[in-house]
């Protein structure tokens, strides 16, 4: 364990501030450690020039409150127990918080012992924030001493039974709604992902449309979610009034959703639909085209067969290559037939390039059907 050669211990004066200087006392005489034991005094608040009650002098007043803490510092620490400590008694002017951290460093303190409850009411919401405050800023160690309230304090924050139990059938009313919306939000933010991604798909057009409407999706969203964090946070006397504007919000949120969707579906039909026409202007195009070829074909072949042998030879296996590459695009041609509307301009690509080398080819070979003539 650390040697704590000085520890500082603070006080407001109060029951839980005395324990915390029990805890302190206990662990200087076990570590053999200087004890400093201090009070901050709060500055008296500045008054106008002329304001000040007569008769009344801020700097004696402030002199008595210090000689009055030394006095009960000494009190304090007379009430521990008998033992042979090293305690020091300090008394000083300004922040709590400030002062106590400020402090600790100058004397090099290795631990901060600090009760977490000060007095009752106001004093107390204070001193806890003092606490609070030399946790977060103190750069040695801070022991926190926590302490239960007293038997009054405790009577006083009971709530009666029905109190008791309307706070909690509040309570878990408000947990449910919470919850509802949640899983509203979650379901719709997996519908909005699911759009983002079919635009994705769409071409650059469709998809900026698309995009404009889900954008519009999200700030509606955010909307929402802002008002339920409030709506987490609120009290049980102000959350029913945060769920009125919630449940606008939530509102608006579902009509955007549905008229978002029912775009989407008329885009997707509009666009479907001259897809389609292409898609159908285009296979009848190729269609006729091959017609054409395997016409021109079969007149080749009859050409050569008119020809000598050895030119018939050679024409035949041009006319051969000139089928397979026919039979080829044909069968592109089946599979774009047979291609969804979103993939067959994938499947167009590729029997244009077949199709270019067929081209390519009969013109080659009725060029030489030509020259041989």
């Amino acid at each position: 364990m650390i040697p704590f050669k000085k520890i500082l211990c603070p006080t407001d004066f109060s029951e839980p501030s005395y324990e915390a200087i029990k805890a302190a006392g206990e662990l200087a005489y076990h570590f053999g450690s200087e004890l400093c034991v201090i009070h901050v005094v709060s500055p008296v608040p500045m008054v106008p020039m002329g304001a000040e009650p007569s008769g009344f002098n801020v700097s004696s007043y402030e002199q008595e409150l210090v000689a009055s803490s030394e006095k009960s510092l000494k009190e304090i620490v007379n009430q521990l127990e008998t033992r042979d400590l090293k305690v020091r008694l300090v008394v000083l002017r300004g922040n709590a918080a400030d002062e106590i951290v400020r402090t600790a460093e100058e004397e090099n303190a290795d631990l901060i012992v600090i009760a977490t409850r000060g007095r009752t009411g106001l004093d107390r919401l204070i001193f806890g924030s003092v606490a609070e405050k030399v946790v977060r800023l103190a750069k040695c160690p801070v022991l926190t001493v926590a302490s239960r309230p007293s038997k009054e304090e405790s009577e006083e924050a009971r709530p009666e039974k029905g109190e008791l139990a309307m706070s909690e059938e509040k309570l878990e009313k408000k947990k449910a709604y919470q919850e509802k919306i949640e899983a509203q939000l979650k379901e719709w933010g997996a519908k909005i992902d699911e759009l983002k991604a079919k635009a994705g798909k769409s071409g650059v057009e469709l998809k900026m449309k698309y995009e404009r409407q889900i954008e519009d999706l999200r700030a509606k969203q955010d909307v929402v979610q802002k008002k339920l964090r409030e709506f987490k946070e609120s009290g049980e006397e102000t959350w029913e009034g945060l769920k009125t504007g919630m449940e606008k919000s939530l509102g608006e949120l579902k009509d955007s959703f549905d008229r978002t969707i029912s775009r989407f579906k008329e885009m997707g039909e509009e666009a479907a639909e001259k897809v389609s026409k292409k898609k159908k202007a285009y296979v009848g195009k190729v269609d006729g085209q091959l017609k054409e070829w395997g016409i021109q074909i079969n007149i080749l072949k009859a050409k050569a067969g008119k020809s000598k042998a050895e030119a018939k030879i050679m024409y035949l296996k041009q006319i051969r290559e000139l089928r397979r590459k026919q039979e080829a695009a044909r069968k592109r041609l089946q599979k774009l037939k047979g291609s969804g509307d979103e993939a067959w301009e994938e499947v167009k690509s590729g029997l244009d390039k077949v199709l270019a080398d067929l081209k390519d080819s009969f013109n080659r070979v009725a060029s030489k059907f030509k020259e041989k003539k």
